[in-house]
């Protein structure tokens, strides 16, 4: 029986599991998944915050026993920390220490992780102060128990797809929110007459857009966490919400000798195998073609990542698949 092994519990890392198992049923993918979440939605934390979704456990797609009954075999809070590639193996660290797990066949689905912007200050503070990353259901906690404490209002750096997104969630329990944008329009990847909507909206539910704004130094302060930008900008706030996007989590992929690509995403071909033998990836740790575009390009996206995915589960069967290509803009 072929040993498929599977990095990543996310939409890419799940996806491909379940298309890999249905193909070969005699396949039972392990899935090394480096929180206790396996399948939540990360797309749908801003709704759970904002209190659409009260009961967290629903942003899950599957429960684990769904996964399980599902043909998957889950290692939760167990971290990958090294591929051997000439060995197939991967050491993995969980509760109980390191140790090794071989396999046949790998799919790397690390995903990304936030930017952190170069901000003075940034690095010394975290939630306990008031200051915020989001990408993680453990962000998600910590985000909660500071919304929980009844915030009067919000700084929220960067208006890109998540960070309208937690404005909206903001708005809807009446706090007031400064949205700090470097670029000089909200939404900068979409088009100028899309963009220009969405900021008229911004501004009729209340919310102080400051756009051609960087954030030069977050510092506590008595009475809330203040963030100081270009043009004289500073504003003083219960909590600081820093969603500046995301790049590629590769660390596990490059010292394994994987090539990176567009974006220093993992590069893939259309089937998503790597230049490693082997070795597959897929979701928002690899660029994906772009069919518009003609090219390989960079799109963190749960949609893209899910179909790829399924795409990675199947050319490891039948070494066949090929994706299409994506209709999405370029970010």
């Amino acid at each position: 029986m072929t040993r498929l092994l599977v990095i990543g519990g996310s939409d890419a890392g799940i996806s491909a599991g379940l298309r890999a198992h249905e193909l070969d049923p005699t396949v039972r993918p392990t899935l090394v998944v480096a929180e206790a979440y396996p399948n939540f939605s990360i797309c749908g934390i801003p709704y759970h915050l904002s209190g659409d979704v009260p009961d967290w456990p629903a942003l899950a797609h599957r429960t684990r026993a769904d996964l399980k009954t599902a043909g998957l075999d889950l290692l939760l809070n167990t971290r990958a920390t090294r591929i051997d590639p000439f060995a197939r193996s991967v050491t993995v660290v969980d509760g109980d220490g390191p140790r090794e797990l071989g396999y046949d066949q790998l799919i790397i689905g690390t995903g990304a992780v936030p930017l952190r912007p170069r901000i003075e200050g940034l690095d010394e503070l975290g939630p306990h102060e008031g200051v915020h990353l989001l990408h993680t259901m453990g962000d998600t906690f910590a985000l909660a128990a500071s919304l929980d404490r009844s915030p009067a209002t919000v700084v929220v750096v960067g208006a890109g797809y998540i960070g309208l997104e937690m404005v909206e969630a903001l708005r809807a329990r009446g706090i007031a929110v400064t949205l700090v944008e470097m670029m000089r329009e909200v939404l900068s990847t979409v088009d100028p007459e899309l963009r220009a909507l969405v900021r008229a909206q911004l501004q009729a539910h209340d919310v102080d857009v400051r756009t051609a704004t960087a954030v030069h130094r977050i510092e506590r302060r008595q009475g809330g966490v203040q963030v100081v930008g270009s043009d004289g900008f500073a504003r003083t706030a219960d909590v600081a919400l820093i969603v500046a996007g995301v790049r590629p989590d590769t660390a596990l992929a490059e010292t394994a000798g994987v090539k990176l690509g567009t974006h220093g995403a993992i590069a893939v071909d259309r089937g998503m195998r790597t230049s490693v033998e082997g070795i597959y990836a897929a979701g928002d740790c690899v660029h994906t073609y772009h069919r518009l575009l003609g090219t390989d390009t960079y799109l963190p996206l749960g949609t893209t990542a899910h179909k790829q995915g399924r795409v990675a589960g199947k050319t490891r069967s039948a070494s066949s698949a090929a994706t299409r290509g994506r209709w999405a803009r370029r970010c």
